[in-house]
């Protein structure tokens, strides 16, 4: 029997997985809007090709409806991204204390051993390590 995933989870790849099945045991649905939801979320570490998974890859499944997230700037300024990365284009920074809000976590970048960012309502991206919800 195969395991269900739960969406808002963490899933790390096993040999034979694709991102079709993967959405089946999560969503119940394998179509490709279904899968594209994971692979959107996961595109720093999937790459660029949505049918090479390497066994071992940890992914985000991201909830199917997603309820706004408010989280706090804990350090002195977090930079706010075009993409989930350090090297996108810089949209705005806020200091320390700022709330913000997020609609779904994706996986991006690797800052500082935690490849967690939010994603928010404004299509933005900032690296959760710098909030009081690292962890999404």
């Amino acid at each position: 029997m195969t395991q269900t995933i739960q969406p808002g989870s963490i899933y790390k790849v096993q040999s034979g997985d694709t991102l079709s099945g993967i959405a089946q045991r999560a969503y119940g649905d394998g179509s490709e809007a279904s899968w594209r939801r994971i692979y959107n979320a996961n595109t720093q570490v999937i790459g660029k090709d949505p049918n090479l998974l390497r066994p071992g890859q940890v992914l985000y499944i991201p909830l199917l409806h997603p309820t706004r997230t408010l989280c706090t700037v804990t350090v002195d300024l977090l930079n706010i991204r075009a993409e989930p990365t350090s090297q996108s284009t810089l949209v705005d920074s806020y200091p320390r204390g700022t709330v913000l809000n997020f609609v779904e976590i994706v996986g991006g970048e690797d800052v500082q051993d935690n490849p967690r960012w939010g994603h928010s309502e404004q299509g933005h991206y900032f690296w959760l390590g710098g909030t009081d919800h690292p962890l999404g």
